[in-house]
């Protein structure tokens, strides 16, 4: 969770995103050595007469050149939250999808919503009939905390 507040006016910046602990080099290092790894033995089998085994190591690198990707597509994954004056600003990129809200302060209201008791929250800013989900990238218990700096940075 990253908290900013800058700005002559104090605003409020929140801005969080997903921890992405694979660097992309050594990313492409691992998966180009479980892809050897793969094939090495696969043609180890087809030599001893086990043919069908390629396909097979082809697919599985593959479906691991997937798993690669679509894991570096989420490191561009982001959600700002911004408290300034009158207006709450919410931005956001997820996969594909991308999103901007803007608020009034003194309509929004901040909804946590726990299974159980501190477990498997979820956090909505709302307006007007409208929620949407903040915190996506935190713990349970960074959710919570969020929610509350956000209730006492709205009522300031």
């Amino acid at each position: 969770m990253e908290e900013v507040v800058r700005g002559t006016t104090g605003a409020f910046v929140f801005h969080s995103r997903p921890r992405c602990s694979l660097p992309r080099m050594q990313g492409r290092r691992i998966f180009w050595a479980l892809a050897a790894v793969c094939f090495g033995v696969a043609i180890i089998f087809s030599a001893l007469g086990y043919w069908l085994v390629l396909p097979f190591a082809g697919l599985e690198v593959g479906l691991l050149a997937w798993a690669f990707e679509a894991m570096r597509e989420r490191e561009r994954d982001y959600e700002t939250l911004t408290i300034d004056g009158d207006a709450v600003v919410l931005e956001w990129s997820s996969g594909r999808h991308q999103g901007r809200r803007e608020l009034n302060r003194y309509w929004v209201r901040v909804e946590s919503d726990c299974t159980t008791p501190g477990r498997n929250c979820r956090i909505r800013v709302r307006s007007h009939g409208r929620g949407t989900e903040v915190g996506l990238f935190l713990s349970d218990e960074g959710r919570l905390q969020l929610a509350e700096t956000i209730r006492s940075r709205l009522r300031m």
